[in-house]
């Protein structure tokens, strides 16, 4: 199982499973990470592989979504790996496509309202399985995530909230 993240460039990569973090256990930052950036996205599981995938037949590949936050290292270095484990955090919570455009998203920083979104569109989730598609195989129990367009930075004693999890940063 990987995960699809289609960033809001357009461009996309794959985060491995071992980036998963289920629980929404605290993040302990590793040694010679400062700083982690938090983007919000939406995501679905792929529920039938398949590769090439028109536009007219994308909802068939996806039925549920939810929401959640991606960690990455904030590193100025472009040679520097910034997907590091446990730090993809997705709720279990997922609700069927259909009821997308009624759902609405909320991240909380350090307790303050930060990010707050809604009337999500079920075509996000179609795109992103086109576009991924176009080059890379989809397989059943993929993970495709979509960046939602806002990011923040957070430090050691950062903490952030979605979803009804809550998380620090050690």
């Amino acid at each position: 199982m990987n995960i699809a993240v289609l960033k809001t460039s357009g461009n996309y990569c794959f985060r491995p499973d071992n980036t998963l973090n289920r629980e929404a256990r605290d993040y302990y930052l590793p040694d010679g990470v400062e700083a982690v950036s938090l983007t919000p996205c939406i995501y679905a599981k792929v529920v039938k592989a398949g590769k090439c995938i028109a536009g007219r037949f994308a909802g068939r590949y996806v039925d549920n979504f939810g929401f959640g936050v991606l960690l990455d290292a904030a590193s100025a270095d472009p040679m520097e790996a910034v997907c590091l484990d446990g730090t993809s955090y997705l709720s279990g919570d997922t609700l069927p496509v259909s009821d997308i455009e009624e759902a609405a998203f909320e991240v909380l920083v350090n307790e303050e309202p930060w990010y707050s979104g809604g009337a999500f569109s079920a075509a996000m989730l179609h795109d992103a399985v086109v576009t991924v598609s176009r080059r890379s195989s989809l397989r059943a129990t993929d993970l495709l995530a979509v960046c939602l367009p806002a990011s923040t930075i957070l430090h050691k004693g950062d903490s952030f909230s979605f979803a009804g999890h809550k998380v620090s940063i050690l």
